[in-house]
Protein backbone atom coordinates (compact mmCIF):
# COMPACT_ATOMS: atom_id res chain seq x y z
CA UNK A 1 0.00 0.00 0.00
CA UNK A 2 1.31 3.48 -0.78
CA UNK A 3 1.75 5.71 1.84
CA UNK A 4 2.05 9.15 0.23
CA UNK A 5 1.55 10.41 -3.12
CA UNK A 6 3.50 9.07 -5.98
CA UNK A 7 3.22 11.96 -8.36
CA UNK A 8 3.47 15.95 -8.51
CA UNK A 9 -0.27 15.99 -9.22
CA UNK A 10 -1.34 13.67 -6.69
CA UNK A 11 0.56 16.42 -4.10
CA UNK A 12 -1.57 19.24 -6.23
CA UNK A 13 -4.18 17.26 -5.44
CA UNK A 14 -3.64 16.61 -1.94
CA UNK A 15 -2.48 20.38 -1.48
CA UNK A 16 -5.74 21.47 -2.78
CA UNK A 17 -8.01 19.63 -1.23
CA UNK A 18 -6.04 20.39 2.00
CA UNK A 19 -6.52 23.98 1.36
CA UNK A 20 -10.09 23.68 0.32
CA UNK A 21 -11.26 21.95 3.99
CA UNK A 22 -8.83 24.81 5.67
CA UNK A 23 -10.53 27.42 4.13
CA UNK A 24 -13.97 26.00 5.18
CA UNK A 25 -13.29 24.50 8.41
CA UNK A 26 -11.71 28.03 9.23
CA UNK A 27 -14.65 29.80 7.40
CA UNK A 28 -17.43 27.83 9.07
CA UNK A 29 -16.02 28.53 12.56
CA UNK A 30 -15.37 32.67 11.59
CA UNK A 31 -18.31 33.10 9.58
CA UNK A 32 -21.93 31.34 10.89
CA UNK A 33 -23.45 32.11 13.63
CA UNK A 34 -22.51 29.50 16.75
CA UNK A 35 -25.63 28.82 18.48
CA UNK A 36 -24.41 26.04 20.98
CA UNK A 37 -26.02 22.93 19.86
CA UNK A 38 -27.56 20.78 22.69
CA UNK A 39 -29.26 18.15 20.38
CA UNK A 40 -27.21 14.89 20.55
CA UNK A 41 -27.93 13.85 17.13
CA UNK A 42 -27.02 16.81 15.29
CA UNK A 43 -23.90 17.19 17.44
CA UNK A 44 -23.38 13.38 16.19
CA UNK A 45 -23.87 14.40 13.01
CA UNK A 46 -21.14 16.74 13.06
CA UNK A 47 -18.63 14.96 14.53
CA UNK A 48 -19.67 11.84 11.86
CA UNK A 49 -19.08 14.87 9.29
CA UNK A 50 -15.33 15.57 10.57
CA UNK A 51 -14.77 11.89 11.11
CA UNK A 52 -15.27 11.55 7.06
CA UNK A 53 -13.32 14.56 6.43
CA UNK A 54 -10.92 12.74 7.92
CA UNK A 55 -11.04 9.46 5.43
CA UNK A 56 -11.87 12.02 2.76
CA UNK A 57 -8.40 13.55 3.03
CA UNK A 58 -6.37 10.15 4.32
CA UNK A 59 -7.59 8.68 1.31
CA UNK A 60 -6.14 11.02 -0.85
CA UNK A 61 -2.79 10.81 1.13
CA UNK A 62 -2.75 6.68 0.90
CA UNK A 63 -4.63 5.79 -2.18
CA UNK A 64 -3.95 8.98 -5.08
CA UNK A 65 -5.43 9.13 -7.92
CA UNK A 66 -6.80 7.03 -10.96
CA UNK A 67 -4.54 9.02 -12.98
CA UNK A 68 -3.55 12.28 -14.56
CA UNK A 69 -7.23 13.22 -16.15
CA UNK A 70 -8.52 12.05 -12.80
CA UNK A 71 -6.56 14.03 -10.41
CA UNK A 72 -7.06 17.16 -12.66
CA UNK A 73 -10.84 16.58 -12.52
CA UNK A 74 -10.54 16.65 -8.42
CA UNK A 75 -8.09 19.66 -8.60
CA UNK A 76 -10.92 21.69 -10.31
CA UNK A 77 -13.60 20.42 -8.35
CA UNK A 78 -11.88 21.68 -5.06
CA UNK A 79 -10.95 25.16 -6.44
CA UNK A 80 -14.73 25.57 -7.73
CA UNK A 81 -15.69 24.79 -4.28
CA UNK A 82 -13.44 26.76 -2.16
CA UNK A 83 -14.27 30.05 -4.85
CA UNK A 84 -18.67 29.03 -4.63
CA UNK A 85 -17.96 28.57 -0.96
CA UNK A 86 -15.92 31.87 -0.59
CA UNK A 87 -18.24 33.99 -2.97
CA UNK A 88 -21.69 32.80 -1.05
CA UNK A 89 -19.83 33.99 2.46
CA UNK A 90 -19.19 37.45 0.55
CA UNK A 91 -22.95 37.45 -0.78
CA UNK A 92 -24.31 36.50 2.78
CA UNK A 93 -22.26 38.85 4.66
CA UNK A 94 -24.68 40.88 6.57
CA UNK A 95 -26.72 38.16 7.04
CA UNK A 96 -26.23 35.94 10.13
CA UNK A 97 -26.66 32.08 9.52
CA UNK A 98 -26.41 29.24 10.99
CA UNK A 99 -24.98 25.91 11.05
CA UNK A 100 -26.44 22.90 8.67
CA UNK A 101 -29.45 21.82 10.47
CA UNK A 102 -29.46 24.17 13.59
CA UNK A 103 -32.52 26.60 13.41
CA UNK A 104 -31.30 29.52 15.41
CA UNK A 105 -30.96 32.07 14.02
CA UNK A 106 -33.28 31.72 10.76
CA UNK A 107 -32.22 33.95 8.38
CA UNK A 108 -33.23 37.75 8.91
CA UNK A 109 -33.18 38.12 4.89
CA UNK A 110 -33.29 36.52 1.92
CA UNK A 111 -30.02 36.57 -0.08
CA UNK A 112 -30.33 36.78 -3.58
CA UNK A 113 -27.11 38.07 -4.46
CA UNK A 114 -23.58 36.38 -5.72
CA UNK A 115 -24.33 32.79 -6.48
CA UNK A 116 -27.54 32.63 -4.11
CA UNK A 117 -28.97 34.79 -7.18
CA UNK A 118 -28.56 31.63 -9.25
CA UNK A 119 -28.97 29.21 -6.99
CA UNK A 120 -30.89 28.57 -3.78
CA UNK A 121 -27.73 26.58 -1.95
CA UNK A 122 -24.47 27.32 -2.69
CA UNK A 123 -22.91 26.63 0.54
CA UNK A 124 -23.93 22.87 -0.14
CA UNK A 125 -23.05 22.95 -3.35
CA UNK A 126 -19.94 23.91 -2.27
CA UNK A 127 -19.24 20.99 0.26
CA UNK A 128 -20.84 19.04 -2.39
CA UNK A 129 -18.56 20.07 -4.42
CA UNK A 130 -15.62 19.47 -2.44
CA UNK A 131 -16.79 16.19 -1.08
CA UNK A 132 -17.10 14.55 -4.62
CA UNK A 133 -13.63 15.48 -5.60
CA UNK A 134 -11.30 12.75 -3.69
CA UNK A 135 -13.95 9.77 -5.44
CA UNK A 136 -13.98 11.42 -8.89
CA UNK A 137 -9.73 11.56 -8.42
CA UNK A 138 -9.44 8.18 -6.74
CA UNK A 139 -12.60 5.78 -7.69
CA UNK A 140 -12.36 4.72 -3.86
CA UNK A 141 -15.34 3.01 -3.42
CA UNK A 142 -15.42 4.00 0.91
CA UNK A 143 -14.71 7.32 0.34
CA UNK A 144 -17.29 7.72 -2.75
CA UNK A 145 -20.01 6.26 0.02
CA UNK A 146 -19.17 8.62 2.37
CA UNK A 147 -19.64 11.31 -0.19
CA UNK A 148 -23.02 10.16 -0.55
CA UNK A 149 -23.47 9.83 2.93
CA UNK A 150 -22.60 13.80 3.46
CA UNK A 151 -24.11 15.01 0.56
CA UNK A 152 -27.65 12.97 1.30
CA UNK A 153 -27.40 15.01 4.67
CA UNK A 154 -27.31 18.50 2.67
CA UNK A 155 -30.43 17.47 1.05
CA UNK A 156 -32.21 16.93 3.79
CA UNK A 157 -31.06 20.08 5.42
CA UNK A 158 -31.95 21.90 2.25
CA UNK A 159 -34.95 20.27 2.02
CA UNK A 160 -35.75 21.44 5.55
CA UNK A 161 -34.32 25.23 5.41
CA UNK A 162 -36.62 25.40 1.92
CA UNK A 163 -39.83 24.90 4.39
CA UNK A 164 -38.85 27.46 6.69
CA UNK A 165 -37.91 30.15 4.49
CA UNK A 166 -41.11 29.88 2.67
CA UNK A 167 -42.98 29.84 6.13
CA UNK A 168 -40.53 33.05 7.09
CA UNK A 169 -41.07 34.71 3.87
CA UNK A 170 -44.15 33.49 2.02
CA UNK A 171 -44.13 34.97 -1.98
CA UNK A 172 -41.29 36.39 -1.86
CA UNK A 173 -39.30 33.38 -1.12
CA UNK A 174 -42.12 31.53 -3.58
CA UNK A 175 -40.81 33.79 -6.53
CA UNK A 176 -37.40 33.67 -5.66
CA UNK A 177 -37.20 29.65 -5.81
CA UNK A 178 -38.84 30.07 -9.10
CA UNK A 179 -36.40 31.80 -10.46
CA UNK A 180 -33.38 29.79 -9.34
CA UNK A 181 -32.19 26.18 -9.20
CA UNK A 182 -31.85 24.16 -6.31
CA UNK A 183 -27.96 23.66 -6.81
CA UNK A 184 -27.47 24.15 -10.19
CA UNK A 185 -28.01 26.56 -12.21
CA UNK A 186 -31.25 26.94 -14.17
CA UNK A 187 -29.73 26.97 -17.34
CA UNK A 188 -32.89 26.33 -19.57
CA UNK A 189 -34.20 29.74 -17.37
CA UNK A 190 -31.26 31.78 -18.14
CA UNK A 191 -31.26 31.02 -21.24
CA UNK A 192 -34.65 32.84 -21.87
CA UNK A 193 -33.82 35.67 -19.14
CA UNK A 194 -33.87 39.32 -20.43
CA UNK A 195 -30.99 41.29 -19.43
CA UNK A 196 -33.85 44.10 -18.35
Amino acid sequence: MRVLPQTPLDWVLLAVGTATAIIIAVAIQDFFVDSRVNNPKIRALQDVGVGIAVTHFGVLLVRGSVGQGWAIAGIVMYIAAAMLFLSSIEAARRVPLARTLVDDPLPSALITTGPFAVIRHPFYAAYSLAWLAAPVATHGPVITLLSVAAIATYVVAARREERQLEDRFGAAYRNYRLGTGYVMPPFFRLVGRSPH
